[in-house]
Parts: C-alpha cells; sequence; structure tokens
C-alpha cells in the first residue's frame, strides 16, 4: 500500500505557477512510493477558526460543518502534508489561511490523531524577485511546524515568476520539485 502525501493547493489559479510545481513534486514523490492526494482549497466552502474549543466534542475534528472536513480526512491519513501557495502580500493567501488556522483540532488535548512527528514541505511562488519577499511566509511556516513537532522535508520558493505560465519553461525549479518529492522517501 503507497504511503500518502496530502498537497493543499492554496492559489485561486489552476494550472498556475505553484500548482505546476505541485504536480512535478506529486510526480517525484509516486516515483518514490507516494500517492499524492491534491486539494484545491479555492472553492472550498472552509469557514475561520472561531476559537470555540470544541475540537473532537461532536465526534468529529472541528464543530464547524464544512468541506475541512475533506481536509481532515486526507491529512489523518498522510505522513507528509505539503503547503503550496503563491505569496500575497508576504503571506499565505487566503485561500489556504484557513486551513492553517482549523489545524487546531490536531493539538486539542482530545485529538483522536497524533501528527507529531509528520513531515511538512512548503512550496511557494511569487512574482517579487527577491527572494527575501518569502522571509515571512518562511517564518509562519517555520514556527507552525515547530509547534506542531514535525519535521521539515522540503521548502522550494521561487520568487519572479508573476506570469501565469512562467514556472513552466524552468526545467532546473521543476526539476527540484520533482526531486523533493522523489526524496521524501518512506521511513
Amino acid at each position: 500500500m503507497p504511503r500518502k502525501v496530502t498537497v493543499l493547493l492554496g492559489s485561486p489559479r489552476r494550472s498556475g505557477n505553484s500548482e505546476t510545481l505541485a504536480v512535478s513534486f506529486a510526480e517525484g514523490a509516486a516515483k518514490s512510493g507516494y500517492k499524492a492526494q491534491m486539494i484545491r482549497v479555492n472553492g472550498l466552502k472552509i469557514g475561520g477558526c472561531i476559537d470555540c474549543r470544541r475540537c473532537w466534542t461532536n465526534g468529529s475534528h472541528c464543530f464547524l460543518n464544512d468541506d475541512m472536513k475533506e481536509v481532515y480526512a486526507s491529512i489523518d491519513k498522510s505522513s507528509v502534508i505539503t503547503f503550496v501557495t503563491p505569496l500575497y502580500f508576504y503571506s499565505w493567501p487566503t485561500q489556504i489561511k484557513p486551513v492553517w488556522d482549523r489545524l487546531l483540532p490536531y493539538f486539542s488535548p482530545n485529538s483522536k490523531v497524533d501528527l507529531s512527528g509528520h513531515r511538512a514541505v512548503l512550496i511557494a511562488t511569487a512574482g517579487d524577485d527577491d527572494d527575501k519577499c518569502f522571509d515571512g511566509l518562511r517564518k509562519s511556516f517555520e514556527l507552525a511546524c515547530n509547534y506542531a513537532k514535525w519535521k521539515i522535508a522540503g521548502e522550494l520558493l521561487v520568487p519572479g515568476v508573476h506570469e501565469a505560465k512562467a514556472v513552466s519553461s524552468k526545467e532546473e525549479i521543476l526539476k527540484q520539485a520533482f526531486e523533493m518529492g522523489e526524496n521524501l522517501k518512506p521511513r
């Protein structure tokens, strides 16, 4: 049975730069024995965490009844969680930020699923040419992974890809994404 990686697509743009990298990453992961489940969070109805602290009280992850159930179901069965996103004003776009906030049930004292020791990957693109533009996103990812007790298994941050298909012509970057997936090697 193949191991599973959840790939959360945070862009509102289909087949854009970040999603193109995600596909290369997933192909590499498949070569290494992983099955990738891609979840496009844009279009899902995912409300923000309301900090009610009712996690697991109704037998499910979260008291809110929305499309986050699909995300939870995938994460529960994965050993690697991959966040794929464009950079919006030096941070996470609206589409993927609620997913981060709604991971709280995994850290509840009543949690029925333990994600500590899982691995996390960050793939991000930006139109800005200065790679320092990723500093805020990178720090947020690092802090969240430390809190969650996740090992950062890879990071690919690609500046200077503003046009919709700009990354498609960057073979070296696509190869890096593929190799990052391939290097997941089951433990």
